[in-house]
């Protein structure tokens, strides 16, 4: 990336690096000479630039959310002009910084994006943070994280719901962590957050790239979609971190209430990450029961009462 890369585009002279193909398409300038309109995007934002076709042939192979690196320089009638395009090589995509590549074009909830990338990127175990970029960046289901609910008729039963639940469940697991056992270091903490994170994971098989629940979504459970969307991240983690990918299994597949899997909890971590879930999920229910409603009382949901006091009768 380019010094001027975390600058809005219109503030730029220039831009480089490696992002991902989000759109493009065919257009003409008032002189009639063809170009390609491109979207390149990264956590940080997108670069739109044309790519003259009577200078410049487009790569041939390139499809939509692949790598691509490119040089645009902006012209005097203010359009960034491509100077180099092209599908990104090996060592450059491995060289981005973990869910650097993520278009944050795609996620409607831009605040628990940035949280995702700013709580990964300050892991400090460079194993977890290859784990989640083994198991986040996979192109066929990078949208569908960013923006599909958490449920259809439940809690985060919106679009970018499954990432903020996500982050809740991950963010509440170290919370409880470091309240029970704040002597347990910062590995295991981090693990904690990598396994909420990811806990959910197999939900990006049932939706697709719109956030809309697929066939898989009827006739699977996400549950036992879990392991499979982290087997790359796991496969990395058996040869370099042993130990951590045994903890991750253990704690995405302990017995919980509603999962259809699990050996019991032999560790608390296990404990932990159920707990944050189900907290996650009853304490969203329960904004949106009383979400225009400033009384008392019970509320219904589709799946359970809540009650809330009377805190005008409550002593000071």
């Amino acid at each position: 990336m380019s010094k001027h890369d975390h600058l809005p585009a219109h503030l730029t002279r220039s831009f480089s690096g490696t992002y991902r193909l989000t759109g493009r398409m065919a257009i003409f300038d008032d002189a009639n000479t063809p170009f390609q309109k491109v979207r390149l995007s990264d956590c940080q934002g997108d670069h739109i630039a044309w790519l003259n076709l009577t200078l410049t042939a487009p790569p041939e192979g390139i499809t939509h959310l692949d790598h691509v690196t490119a040089t645009g320089v902006k012209s005097v009638t203010g359009h960034f002009m491509i100077q180099e395009f092209r599908a990104a090589a090996s060592d450059e995509i491995q060289a981005l910084t973990p869910l650097q590549s993520l278009p944050r074009i795609y996620c409607p909830v831009p605040e628990a994006f940035d949280q995702l990338i700013a709580t990964t990127q300050s892991l400090n175990s460079v194993h977890l943070k290859e784990c989640l970029k083994r198991v986040l960046e996979q192109q066929d289901r990078l949208e569908s994280f960013l923006n599909a609910p958490a449920s259809l008729n439940n809690h985060h039963a919106y679009a970018g719901g499954l990432l903020q639940h996500s982050l809740e469940v991950a963010n509440n697991t170290v919370a409880m962590l470091r309240l029970n056992d704040p002597a347990q270091p910062r590995i295991l903490q981090e693990t904690c957050f990598v396994a909420g994170l990811l806990h959910d994971i197999g939900k990006t098989f049932t939706y697709d790239s719109k956030g809309k629940p697929n066939a898989a979504w009827k006739l699977c459970h996400h549950d036992d979609l879990t392991l499979e969307a982290c087997a790359e991240g796991f496969a990395y983690l058996d040869k370099q971190a042993r130990e951590l990918s045994l903890t991750l299994r253990h704690m995405l597949t302990a017995a919980s209430p509603g999962a259809r899997y699990g050996k019991p909890a032999a560790m608390a971590l296990a404990r932990y990450l159920r707990d944050a879930d189900g907290q996650s999920a009853m304490a969203d229910n329960e904004r949106r029961v009383f979400k225009q409603d400033t009384g008392w009382g019970f509320r219904r949901s589709r799946h359970q009462a809540f009650w809330r006091p009377d805190l005008n009768v409550l002593p000071l």
